[in-house]
């Protein structure tokens, strides 16, 4: 991977992105507004919800051979392309960025921070403490439902008979039947999806304090998603 690694409000020769290019071709010159209608993943979104931040502010302007940052810290990706844009106050360990993710983000007060929130795997990690408020956002619609299909075997048939499995399944015959049919249902695989990341984050030191923001959310992903297998999140 291609990491490379700036400060806010400084100014740098072109060609010292070179590693990164994949990701200037795509954010140079550009205004968040044009950023957020490419599709970028822009947090948080900032024509609606940052007082702070205008639309028409770049993330990196060219300035004759060079590239200036802006008043934006964060992490960009491409590939296998990283571009992390530090604070310019930092020495070593961004303290400054971490607490800022920390009042943005309401994160829970954990001394470690550091050790999770930077280094390889800084984007991967931010994800996780994205998480909370995206599943908030996603439940104010409630509970996603789609159709899908149930497999069994019992005296109640009525669906689609599955012949091979039940020669399978009741040789000798004992009454029952394997079928399947479509239902429409709660406990689908995004409810599943969600709920795997759930648990996932539960396993982290701070992960309880952390999903504490989105109690209400989590909890009804956990009722929804009651053929929840802990074994199918290793293999996923």
């Amino acid at each position: 991977m291609n990491l490379f690694k700036i400060k806010d409000n400084q100014l740098k020769l072109k060609t010292d992105f070179a590693d990164v290019k994949a990701i200037t071709d795509i954010i140079a010159d550009k205004t968040f507004e044009q950023l957020e209608k490419d599709g970028i993943f822009v947090f948080p979104e900032v024509i609606k919800d940052a007082d702070d931040i205008s639309r028409n502010q770049m993330v990196l302007q060219s300035y004759n051979d060079k590239y200036v940052s802006g008043n934006i810290m964060g992490f960009l990706g491409a590939g296998d392309q990283r571009l992390v844009i530090e604070s310019r106050f930092s020495t070593g360990e961004d303290y400054l960025f971490q607490y800022l993710l920390n009042k943005v983000m309401d994160f829970p007060n954990i001394v470690d921070l550091e050790v999770d929130a930077n280094q390889d795997n800084a984007l991967f990690n931010l994800l996780v403490f994205l998480f909370p408020h995206y599943l908030r956002k996603a439940a104010r619609k409630g509970a996603f439902k789609t159709y899908i299909r149930r497999w069994y075997n019992d005296g109640n048939a009525r669906g689609t008979i599955d012949v091979a499995r039940h020669i399978r399944m009741n040789t000798p015959f004992v009454g029952n039947m394997a079928y399947s049919q479509r239902e429409y249902s709660y406990d689908n695989y995004l409810m599943e999806l969600v709920r795997h990341v759930i648990e996932y984050i539960k396993t982290k030191p701070y992960g309880r304090r952390l999903l504490n923001s989105a109690k209400d959310e989590v909890k009804l992903v956990i009722d929804s998603t009651t053929d929840y297998t802990p074994g199918e999140r290793k293999r996923l």
